[in-house]
């Protein structure tokens, strides 16, 4: 565990020692609004509380402004409250939001400022100021139960115990935007120690404004999470999936027409006990181009089209000495849609082919639909939704790969300033291209939030996840339940 631990460490201190390079390179969006009438100031609360013709005071402060969104945190698509093969936890609800507000930010008519964001506002952090930065850090310390704390079809119960901590990042600059994040948990079952997660994800984006027309965005990110016990590519030993991704993009609008040019790379390794090298490890390159219309209407429409290049670390990558490196294309059209403060988001469907150079291989070929919307029926519930498609590489005999589909549905509600309530439902499919197998997952998620104190508050949750597999033995069932304390600044 210790090794571990060490790589969490590692991936923040790079983050904070490149924060100068990353001032000059890579990108995010949207800044919150400065205007002091905003609903959720505390004179607005107060002169609403005076007026009898007002709100409920008790709700004054949940529509505040929402604190300048970090761009690095955003979750674009849907990987079904947790994603497929992994052992991931569930995102914050202001995850999504921050992905929309990406898409179509506020300049576009895209998603207002007093959408509720899943939070709740009496604790709302001031952060640290460190120069034109605003720190801040966030701690969760839950205890709970499980009833199979492996995750696998003999899986045992027993208690566990979460450390969470939660650092941010953002710029306050005029122009220009610079977020980080360093998001992690470690999972401890006092029961079983073989069965302790890890998870961990450090992500940095800079957004350059050039000029009015013209805007630089880069990407930069590193995760590693614990593969699941019950997936086919499982060999039982206990193994770390490390992803990293790199994405340089240049938008430039003409007139009623925006035309975004990028490049990236997404590195996958596996990391298992008996070793650091593994056959599926593979670096898939990218080139595309986006052709979005630039209206500012309801509907935009957007085409887009990637060169695809995947290449594996290991030329023989399964008992036969499968040839797995494959080049490819991906075409996709949507819609952005900017209807309001009611419905925000943009959705998307396509094709993605990769063509691998062994010809005993099928090729990896599929339909893909992606997409993030957020609705607010009101301002104190907030609807958000989203699907989502990955391709993942695969060492199984006669298999090219796999297909993941995923979608969830979640909705968060205000009781009051000081109390939040959380629902979910999510689902991911997974199918591989020549062998016959498929597998399923089925999660469900309802959690509770209230502040004690300006810097603290009591949390509690309840997860279901049913996983089912075409191959015997695999299916499972997980109910867990935790409850804490969140301190933040």
């Amino acid at each position: 565990m210790t090794r571990f631990l060490t790589i969490i460490c590692c991936v923040a201190l790079a983050t904070a020692q490149a924060e100068p390079l990353f001032a000059q390179t890579f990108t995010t969006d949207l800044r919150g609004t400065d205007d002091p009438d905003s609903i959720g100031s505390e004179e607005a609360g107060r002169e609403e509380a005076e007026d009898p013709a007002g709100t409920n005071p008790t709700q004054s402060n949940v529509f505040s402004l929402r604190r300048n969104s970090n761009m690095a945190e955003e979750e674009d698509g849907s990987t079904g409250l947790g994603a497929a093969g992994r052992v991931d936890p569930v995102r914050p609800f202001s995850d999504r939001i921050r992905a929309v507000e990406r898409a179509v930010p506020i300049s576009e008519g895209g998603i207002d400022d007093t959408v509720f964001d899943g939070d709740t506002t009496f604790d709302e952090p001031e952060g640290i100021r460190l120069g034109s930065f605003v720190l801040t850090p966030q701690l969760t310390l839950t205890a709970g139960y499980s009833d199979n704390t492996s995750r696998s079809a003999t899986g045992e119960a027993g208690p566990l115990y979460r450390i969470a901590p939660d650092i941010a990042l953002s710029s306050d600059w005029i122009r220009h935007q610079f977020d980080a994040s360093l998001r992690g948990s470690f999972i401890g079952y006092p029961n079983n120690s073989d069965d302790d997660d890890i998870f961990g994800t450090a992500a940095a984006s800079l957004r350059l404004d050039i000029s009015e027309a013209t805007q630089v965005d880069g990407d930069i990110s590193y995760n590693i999470s614990r593969e699941e016990t019950g997936s086919a590519e499982s060999s039982g030993d206990a193994t770390l999936i490390h992803s990293g991704n790199i994405d340089l993009g240049v938008t430039r609008s003409v007139g009623l027409i925006a035309a975004t040019a990028a490049v990236g790379a997404a590195r996958t390794l596996y990391d298992t006990d008996n070793t650091s090298e593994s056959a599926r490890d593979n670096t898939v390159y990218s080139a595309s181009l986006r052709l979005g219309g630039n209206s500012g209407g309801t509907f935009s429409p957007f085409t887009q089209g990637s060169l695809l290049f995947r290449r594996f670390d290991q030329t023989c990558s399964d008992s036969i000495c499968e040839k797995r490196d494959a080049n490819g294309y991906e075409l996709r059209g949507g819609l952005s849609i900017a209807a309001g403060p009611k419905l925000v988001g943009e959705v998307s469907a396509g094709w993605r082919l990769e063509k691998l150079e062994d010809s005993r291989l099928k090729d990896l070929s599929g339909l893909i639909v992606n997409g993030s919307l957020v609705w607010s029926p009101s301002r104190l519930t907030t609807v958000t939704a989203g699907v989502g498609t990955d391709f993942s590489a695969t060492d199984i005999d006669n298999a090219s790969g796999s297909i993941i589909y995923s979608a969830d549905l979640r909705l968060a509600h205000a009781f009051s300033d000081r109390w939040v309530g959380e629902a979910g439902l999510g689902y991911s499919y997974r199918t591989y291209e020549g062998v016959d197998i498929d597998e399923s997952t089925l999660t469900g998620f309802g959690g509770m939030t209230f502040a004690v104190t300006q810097n603290v508050a009591l949390t509690a949750n309840y997860l279901h996840r049913r996983f089912q597999s075409s191959e015997e033995g695999r299916d499972y069932n997980e109910n867990a339940i935790e409850a804490g304390l969140r301190f933040r600044h």
